[in-house]
């Protein structure tokens, strides 16, 4: 086989290996797919998008294509739904403009009874609009009333601390204060017991002294004891003599 054959085969099967992978992709992203076309109305074309999601239970199933405004002021909102995806669009099913505190905004469908009829393409049924960001706002609006409050409270509080703050510091640290008077009553104290030292210190000599004086008084008690007891001895013994003489006899002239 020439090598020009080869080549060509080469280029040819590489063609359709990339053709069938397009025409795979292709498929996946719906380009084959028959899709239904719905009209919405919305009297404020605030928060809608080209290219915004459709949503039902929380999984994609179309997009808005189009946004149109009628003779009459009203937007008209055209969102095209896969064939695969069309049974869950019914005659009384919701739709719902979703535009979330985080995350982009989406059309949500609800439907509550599957088994109802289709939705005639002649309907146009209006969207309701929920407002995250709004009811998220209101809902913080009494918190942060409340906060503000609180804040004010605190505010008021704060002024009346360095009220009772410079209140105190007169009372404690002032001229007629707590603190100066004590201080007077420390020095006074001081003074007292400075002039007590020499006080002591004869006290202290006194101290010393009487103990002297009490070992030489102790001398003096314990010769007293013993005067007395000489005493008391010859006491007895003038005693025993008077009471062993004989009367007197009494001579008469």
């Amino acid at each position: 086989m020439k090598r020009e054959i080869k080549v060509g085969l080469f280029i040819v099967c590489t063609a359709i290996i990339i053709c069938l992978a397009l025409l795979y992709l292709a498929k996946e992203k719906g380009f084959f797919e028959i899709n239904h076309t719905f009209t919405l109305a919305s009297r404020s074309g605030d928060g809608f998008a080209e290219g915004m999601p459709v949503e039902f239970s929380g999984f994609t199933i179309g997009k808005v294509y189009k946004l149109e405004l009628n003779n009459k002021g009203i937007v008209l909102i055209k969102i095209k739904i896969p064939q695969k995806h069309v049974k869950w669009i019914r005659a009384d099913s919701t739709f719902t403009l979703y535009r979330s505190l985080i995350g982009t905004a989406r059309i949500v469908v609800t439907t509550d009874n599957l088994n109802s009829a289709p939705l005639p393409d002649y309907k146009v049924p209006e969207v309701r609009i929920v407002n995250d960001i709004k009811d998220s706002i209101e809902k913080v609006q009494p918190l942060l009333e409340k906060l503000t409050q609180i804040a004010d409270n605190l505010e008021r509080m704060t002024g009346k601390l360095d009220v009772m703050a410079g209140r105190a510091d007169v009372q404690i640290f002032g001229n007629a204060g707590t603190m100066p008077q004590l201080n007077n009553m420390l020095k006074d104290v001081n003074g007292k017991l400075v002039k007590m030292n020499p006080t002591v210190d004869n006290i202290n000599k006194m101290t010393t002294e009487g103990s002297e004086g009490l070992k030489d008084l102790g001398l003096l008690l314990s010769n007293l004891n013993d005067t007395l007891k000489a005493v008391e001895d010859m006491a007895r013994g003038v005693d025993s003599i008077i009471s062993t003489k004989k009367e007197p006899e009494i001579k008469l002239p």
